[in-house]
């Protein structure tokens, strides 16, 4: 090809140069990997039913819990703070994981834990003040 006829976004230098785009692509790697969220630190939160104060209850962050009578309005609550529902594989495996603890404790739980039916994580931001 014509050299004069290439994209301006181009650079034709960086065709001599492979070390600064094999540099290049392992930053885009290095970047795309602190995003996946299975490497991230991500917060979750819970809806679980079964409840005397509330139909549903939403379970989040620093162990804040609020009751709903009706599901639409619990989801669109946790939704609202920027919760999604977690991939189906890694759901199963927190609600696997948390029935597993509480079935742990010797004489059952002290309190009504309710049936989880549905685990959401968003990812968590650096330091709050």
């Amino acid at each position: 090809m014509d050299p004069t006829r290439e994209l301006a976004l181009i650079d034709p230098g960086a065709r001599n140069m492979p070390d600064a785009n094999e540099r290049f692509a392992s930053q885009v790697l290095v970047a795309s990997n602190a995003m996946d969220p299975k490497t991230a630190p991500v917060s979750i939160a819970t809806i679980s039913s079964g409840f005397e104060k509330g139909d549903f209850l939403v379970r989040e962050e620093k162990g804040q819990r609020v009751y709903f009578d009706f599901f639409e309005e619990a989801f669109n609550y946790i939704a609202y703070k920027g919760y999604i529902r977690m991939a189906k594989e890694d759901e199963h495996e927190w609600m696997d994981t948390m029935n597993n603890v509480h079935a742990s404790v010797k004489g059952g739980m002290k309190y009504n834990t309710g049936k989880l039916l549905m685990v959401l994580s968003r990812p968590i931001e650096g330091e709050k003040e």
